[in-house]
């Protein structure tokens, strides 16, 4: 008996693989932003969009995105780079920008207000000076090709979509930096079941901070940054109080035409996910265990079975692990590397359960969490986040 347990549950693990193996690589060649608005007429009428782009201590990148974000090809658009509390030269920059792109107005923070997150407020007071029917919300290290906001637009449109959500390109960095970022890419895209959304079910909703482009009455409609105010993963949960409200959303990739470095180094990557690694699974240990168990049954045991058996058991283990390490490589050739990074699979997925746990240990033995040298409660987060 116990035989044809450990022979079928190597083979239900190739099952589930397979169904990644059919999904991922599917939604990422069919999901292409260029092949899907290119074929769209343009808007009878270019809806005026206002992006606002919050920043703090980003001196290192701020300019380039702000000069590709005014140097768009859109015929009506105004950008809102809002200045939150920064300590290094982020400010002068926006305003030396602003002073030479006239589409380019800034806004300093200079305090935070009780019960909010930083960056939820920057967005929140920037959305509130916008003048644009259309808003995109991005990050101050992304930067951007000329056409982009037009096929954005252009989609929404076509699509009558009230919520348009863009997947960036990464810039390259060093090998396992990479392999670690394409591993959480991926595990986002899938966790959420991106290819989906655009389906009527409100349990499904994706949001990116790179590019979350949202009409003004979805925006207004649940509530804006006001009802976001305590969010860690802001992002994701703009785009779930939108689905939630009923507005439709899709989410697309465009890795030749938004490009960011986001975090440098595994280093940097850890400590970039230490104030929302926990937020994401809602501050809770049990679905932290619960994704423990996941990715040792999904991604570890596979090999095990291949160590331990010499016999037909060992065929549904070696089926995964060609099924794993394929959906990966094809995921990855998108980037730099390509399909040199598919070996890393299993290293870059422990490296994203140490940082789950990591996360968790932190905030728990803070009672909250530290981000850009801002202390939040971790019962007031609790108590601010979507349910």
């Amino acid at each position: 008996m116990l035989w044809w347990i450990l022979f079928a549950f190597g083979w239900f693990i190739a099952a589930f693989w397979a169904v990644g193996a059919y999904r991922i690589p599917r939604f990422v060649r069919d999901g292409m932003i260029d092949e899907r608005a290119t074929s769209m007429p343009d808007p009878k009428e270019w809806p005026k969009v206002s992006v606002v782009v919050p920043a703090r201590d980003e001196a290192e990148r701020i300019e380039e995105a702000l000069r590709s974000l005014a140097r768009m090809d859109y015929p009506d658009l105004e950008v809102i780079a809002v200045d939150d509390r920064s300590g290094d030269g982020t400010g002068a920059i926006m305003d030396r920008v602003a002073a030479e792109e006239p589409r380019v107005d800034v806004l300093h923070v200079t305090s935070l207000p009780e019960g909010w997150l930083g960056k939820c407020h920057a967005m929140h007071v920037g959305a509130m000076l916008a003048t644009g029917e259309i808003l995109l919300f991005t990050d101050g290290d992304v930067v951007f090709a000329p056409d982009i906001l037009r096929l954005a637009v252009r989609y929404l449109d076509g699509r009558r979509l009230d919520h348009l959500a863009l997947m960036p390109g990464m810039i390259p960095g060093g090998y396992w930096e990479d392999a670690f970022k394409i591993y959480f890419a991926m595990v986002f895209i899938s966790g959420l079941k991106a290819w989906a959304v655009d389906s009527p079910s409100k349990d499904l909703y994706v949001g990116i901070g790179a590019f979350n482009l949202v009409r003004r009455s979805a925006y207004e409609g649940f509530g804006g940054h006001e009802a976001l105010r305590l969010e860690v993963a802001d992002d994701l949960m703009l785009g779930k109080r939108i689905k939630q409200a009923g507005y439709r959303q899709e989410a697309l990739f465009a890795p030749s035409r938004l490009r960011l470095r986001w975090l440098t180094g595994v280093r940097g990557i850890v400590l970039g996910l230490e104030k929302n690694g926990f937020a994401g699974l809602g501050y809770s240990i049990p679905f932290l265990l619960l994704v423990t168990a996941f990715i040792i049954c999904f991604y570890a045991v596979p090999y095990l079975g291949i160590l331990f058996f010499r016999d037909a058991r060992v065929t549904g283990y070696v089926a995964t692990v060609l099924l794993m390490h394929g959906t990966y490589g094809y995921f990855a050739s998108f980037h730099r590397n390509g399909w040199l990074t598919a070996p890393a699979l299993p290293v870059a997925a422990f490296l994203y359960l140490f940082t789950l746990w990591r996360s968790a240990v932190l905030t728990l033995r803070r009672k909250g969490v530290v981000w850009r040298d801002t202390f939040y409660p971790l019962e007031d987060l609790k108590r601010g986040s979507s349910k």
